[in-house]
């Protein structure tokens, strides 16, 4: 298997598919250093803006929220997993991991940065690179 497109901003939005409750998300997975083969389920979108004073530095970050799968599952990322790259079962990259809230009795909650998001970017200064292979 390899990864042969990625998820698009407006289904990141709004995604269309369920997970074994019935509810609406992104189901995910990945493989990282820190806690290997994970499934979650990518939540939202969101968009940060960072100002450094003084600096005269304006940074905007896009992060997708993910949860674990089910509460039986443990967290979906941890230290060593940044950088790991996010599928959905379509064979797409969802993302890349970036961060995380840490796990606790409630709550665990990972964060990557949406590939698309990192495409833009790459192609403005790159413009005929491909992260992933190239359609035919």
């Amino acid at each position: 298997m390899y990864l042969r497109d990625f998820v698009r901003d407006d289904e990141l939005r709004h995604p269309t598919t369920l997970d074994e409750n019935g509810l609406v998300c992104l189901v995910v997975i990945k493989n990282g250093a820190g806690t290997g083969l994970t499934f979650g389920r990518a939540a939202g979108i969101g968009s940060f803006t960072r100002t450094y004073q003084g600096y005269n530095i304006d940074s905007t970050s896009m992060e997708i929220a993910i949860y674990p799968y089910s509460h039986k599952d443990g967290a979906f990322a941890a230290p060593g997993d940044s950088g790991a790259v996010v599928a959905d079962a379509n064979n797409r990259i969802v993302g890349m991991i970036t961060g995380g809230t840490g796990g606790n009795d409630s709550t665990d909650v990972a964060y990557a940065t949406p590939y698309y998001f990192l495409d833009d970017r790459v192609k403005s200064s790159f413009p005929d690179s491909y992260l992933y292979p190239a359609p035919a």
